[in-house]
């Protein structure tokens, strides 16, 4: 099944946290509405290689607008301010459906308009119609040629003019999938190889940072280098963020976790994991499994890496808040429709009051529309006390449709969707470097240059800290959105020496939203222990641990660090958490992470041995040297930055939310 589209068509953009602003739509001849910014831009006369065959089957969604968009914007940001007297009214679903959600009135309309161009009805759900039928209904529907056009060596469909839809049902329709078929699938934020193939780490390795020094290898920083970590342990990770000496563990929250497919092994698999470090397993009914019918995509999508995402998401956020629920919500696909399905049914029935996101979508230049049906989710959600946090990716500003590493990256740059989004958390990544009582040692952006050995084995090359981009491996995601402004809790935070400087170096009058929000561990050297079952070399499935970061690790540890503070401020729902996070801006709740937390010039990292085949152990070692806070041109600095945004939960992050529940009472 090929991924589908999004067509913008009466959505809410930009959307800047109360002061939204309804897209404009020019009015054509014929009674119709032309739909702006809906054709790709790839779909131009060069490439352009004539009509479509006419009789091409497409399957087409067409998202409901709701009753009241903007009714809906504004209450997400009210409900959210604690500025607000609504804030923490929340809504019920049902409650939430009855007032902002699509009415039978708007499904008659858009339903009679499609199936009076030709097409059929397949499914009528409360957040959009989808039909199918002929290239030749879809042009009668839309007003609008499809042509074949010639991409990067492909043929993909799409619009030869500007998109149209009938006035009268113009205030009705978000947003429709299907009239191109561009490809707009999210990836999960791991680019190392995971399941089937399993993943080794070459020895040595320390335990804790330093604990091994690396006497057999070339001085590192003009002194002895140390061996990189193994890996956190549960207890390392939950003495590093103070909560050993917090007596909340995450009870009465419910974090869902959300990616494509589900791994077949993941009980078990956090059962021996919790038995092997001698952490509680999961108690009846604390895990839970929301599938869906069937998968589709899943050869195109990277199939069982997905497994690898989930266990890494689940186990992370059970070593964090050991008693919270987690509900894991598996889409069909890594396709944005399954995608925003997924998401959707946690709205629908306030399956958590947390989500965390380890994915982000792969096309450079996110269609309006595409935004606008993520973001009325994340509206719906923030007026239930649902908050959505999403990775910010680990290719710094690399286009993410390219897999970074050792300057594999393309030279396009941009940020990450749907973290860019003003209604979700952005949440990036840091090296953190935890000593042998279990507490920091020190903290980084996360950010990785690596050198090799000189061909005399007396030094390393490049020299450190140079070697970006070639030389660049991962580092967390941020930078400046070129299709959100600055939402209002970003401004007089956020210096607008970023938020009016693009990532291509171009400068805005106006203030727009930079990333990430905060940010926690996701250095792959220094990581977290993850338990899988994955498959040998043999082909038999055994349970092996491997050390992970990305922030793919971050997300979810944070997530966690939510649910904590969730207990710890009563339980009382913290719901879209941007508004309360930016509050905080200043205070001890963070760690204000820089790249030279030693002093300016005085570099860190670590020496490292890779197998050349991850899944062979036998295979030629190479060793490294992996030096940090190196995220090209992306820096944490002091204060406000766009590697760690207001910077990482500190030990005193958690009671920061008891102190404001008391302060509210």
């Amino acid at each position: 099944m090929r991924r589908r589209a999004f067509v913008l068509a009466g959505a809410v953009l930009p959307l800047v946290l109360g002061t939204p602003a309804i897209a404009s739509a020019a009015a054509t001849p014929g009674g119709r509405v032309t739909v702006e910014n809906s054709r790709p831009a790839w779909a131009n006369a060069s490439a352009d290689r004539g009509p479509t065959n006419a009789s091409t089957s497409l399957d087409l969604r067409v998202y409901l607008a709701g009753r009241d968009p903007q009714g809906l914007a504004a209450y997400a940001a009210a409900v959210s301010d604690p500025h607000s007297a609504a804030f923490h009214h929340y809504l019920t679903p049902a409650q939430t459906r009855s007032r902002f959600g699509g009415t039978a009135a708007q499904t008659k309309a858009v339903t009679s308009w499609l199936t009076g161009s030709g097409l059929k009805v397949d499914k009528v759900t409360d957040h959009y119609v989808s039909v199918r039928g002929s290239v030749a209904s879809a042009q009668r529907a839309f007003g609008v040629a499809l042509h074949d056009y010639t991409v990067k060596n492909a043929t993909l469909r799409g619009p030869a003019g500007e998109v149209t839809v009938p006035a009268a049902v113009a205030p009705d329709v978000l947003g429709v999938t299907g009239l191109d078929d561009g490809k707009h699938q999210a990836s999960p934020a791991e680019d190392p190889p995971g399941p089937p193939a399993v993943t080794i780490r070459a020895a040595p390795c320390s335990h804790y940072y330093g604990e091994t020094k690396a006497t057999d290898q070339p001085p590192a920083y003009g002194h002895t280098g140390v061996w990189t970590q193994c890996g956190d342990t549960p207890q390392q990770i939950r003495s590093v963020y103070g909560l050993d000496k917090v007596a909340a563990t995450g009870s009465g929250s419910t974090v869902a976790v959300v990616d494509a497919f589900a791994s077949p092994t993941i009980a078990g698999d956090v059962t021996l994991y919790s038995k092997i470090h001698g952490t509680a397993d999961f108690k009846a009914g604390q895990f839970t499994q929301n599938l869906p019918d069937d998968y589709n995509s899943v050869e195109e999508c990277g199939g069982p890496v997905w497994g690898l995402e989930e266990t890494l998401d689940v186990e992370a956020v059970h070593n964090v808040a050991p008693d919270a629920g987690v509900t894991y919500v598996g889409a069909a696909s890594c396709q944005d429709t399954d995608l925003a399905d997924a998401l959707s049914r946690i709205v629908d029935d306030h399956l958590a009051d947390i989500v965390t996101n380890s994915w982000g979508t792969e096309l450079n230049g996110t269609p309006p529309a595409l935004r606008a049906e993520y973001d009325q989710i994340f509206q719906l959600g923030a007026t239930e006390g649902i908050g959505f946090y999403f990775i910010t990716g680990d290719c710094g500003t690399w286009d993410p449709a390219t897999p970074c590493g050792a300057g594999n990256g393309s030279t396009a740059q941009q940020v990450a969707f749907p973290a860019e989004s003003p209604w979700v958390t952005a949440v990036g990544g840091t090296t953190l470097a935890v000593g042998g009582d279990g507490r920091e040692v020190f903290q980084t952006g996360w950010g990785n240059v690596r050198s090799a050995k000189t061909s005399d084995g007396t030094g390393w090359t490049p020299v450190p800290p140079a070697g970006y981009p070639a030389n660049f491996y991962q580092g967390g995601g941020g930078g400046t959105s070129t299709d959100y402004q600055q939402p209002s809790y970003q401004a007089g935070v956020v210096p607008a020496s970023l938020s009016k400087t693009l990532l291509d170096g171009s400068t805005t009058t106006t203030p727009m939203r930079v990333l990430p929000d905060v940010a926690t561990e996701g250095d792959n050297n220094t990581g977290m222990l993850v338990g899988e079952t994955q498959l040998y070399k043999d082909g038999t499935p055994h349970y092996h641990e491997t050390r992970w970061g990305g922030t793919s690790l971050s997300g979810p540890l944070f997530a966690g660090l939510q649910a904590i503070a969730q207990q710890a401020q009563g339980g009382e729902k913290i719901g879209f958490a941007n508004p309360v996070l930016y509050a905080r801006h200043g205070t001890s709740a963070y760690e204000d992470v820089t790249d030279t937390p030693k002093g300016a010039g005085t570099l860190l990292g670590v020496v490292r041995n890779d197998y050349t085949d991850p899944s062979d152990s036998s295979s030629p070692v190479i060793t490294r040297l992996w030096t940090f806070g190196e995220d090209g041109p992306l820096h944490a600095v002091a204060g406000f930055d766009n590697v760690t945004g207001l910077g990482a939960p500190s030990t005193r992050y958690v009671q920061s939310y008891a102190a404001a529940a008391r302060a509210r009472r």
